[in-house]
Order: C-alpha cells, then structure tokens, then sequence
C-alpha cells in the first residue's frame, strides 16, 4: 500500500555502531517493548476532560489553563511512548544493546555476574495499590571496577523468557522472584 510501512526489526545505526564497538558479534534479533496501559488510560481521561473543558467549560484563565496543559501532557506522552516503542533490545551472538529513546546500553554476556528478579509492592495507607516487576542484571563495567546494573521489566514482551535467555548464553543463574505474574 502507499503511504504506509512496515515496522522493521534492523537495528537503528547508533546500535550497529556500539555493538561493533564492543565486539558483540551478528545482529539475531530484536525484542519489542511494548507502552504502558496505564499511561494510555490516563491520557485518555486528561484528554476527554480537556475536550470537555474546550466544549463545555468556562470561559476564563482557568478553563483554558486546564485545556492547555491537558493537551500538552497527553502530548508529551505520545512522544515519550513512540520513542519507547521504536527502541526495544537488540539480541547479538556476543550480548545485547538496549536501545530506547536516547539511552544505549551495551553489555557483553561475558560481562555479566547476576540476574535478580524483583518484585515492589505499592500501597495507600494499607490497601494494595498495585505492584511492578523488574529483573536486575548486574555486569562488570569496562571502564571502571564497579557493577552497574541494568533493569528490564514487564514493558518488554515476555520478560520471563527474556531473562531465561540472558541466564542461558551468560551461564549466569537467575535469582530472587522468577515470576512476574505470581501472587
């Protein structure tokens, strides 16, 4: 059809170069983030106060201030989600890169010394209000002696298999919560 693309799985020339860079070997493939529903479902509701604001509200300083700032913040996380979304993580035969927005993380399976999975608990007062899911991989820096530490969560698709797959080309086992989706 004309006009329209297919998303490509090739990796953007920033992450070439620093794999290269770092000698991880052959591009394999990519593992897509994907955005938030959260966020999608706040968005909508700052956007149909807005616009109801913009219909229905009042005419002065404040019913515009609503509109605008409305406007701008829905705005500002469709350019955030869509940077998000074209980045993703680039599996090589030597390591991996993760690409999203302006950061570039490269790390060597090699380089690697733990995967931690880990699982936070949010409340108000004492209700539970939710909770997230990340797994923390924790590698040997080339440029000093410390390990920094690199986290994925559930905003990549099948995180679980993800970290299974790290484990396995970096012989490193994984530790704490291996489920993101258990209780």
């Amino acid at each position: 059809m004309a006009g329209t693309s297919k998303a490509t799985d090739t990796p953007a020339p920033r992450v070439l170069a620093r794999a290269a860079h770092e000698n991880l070997g052959e591009f394999e493939q990519r593992v897509r983030r994907r955005p938030g529903l959260g966020g999608a479902a706040a968005c909508l509701v700052i956007l149909v106060v807005a616009l109801n604001f913009l219909v229905n509200g009042p005419d002065n300083v404040w019913g515009r201030g609503v509109v605008v700032v409305g406007l701008l913040t829905v705005a500002t996380w469709g350019y955030v989600w869509f940077r998000r979304v074209r980045g993703g993580l680039y599996l090589f035969s030597e390591g991996f890169v993760d690409a999203a927005g302006r950061r570039v993380v490269s790390v060597a399976w090699s380089r690697i010394r733990s995967i931690e999975g880990q699982k936070t608990q949010f409340a108000i007062g004492s209700l539970p209000a939710g909770s997230a899911f990340a797994y923390e991989v924790a590698f040997t820096s080339q440029v000093a002696d410390h390990e920094p530490v690199w986290r994925f969560n559930t905003t990549y698709s099948d995180v679980r298999g993800l970290a299974r797959l790290i484990s396995r080309r970096s012989g490193v086992p994984v530790t704490g919560l291996t489920d993101p989706y258990q209780l």
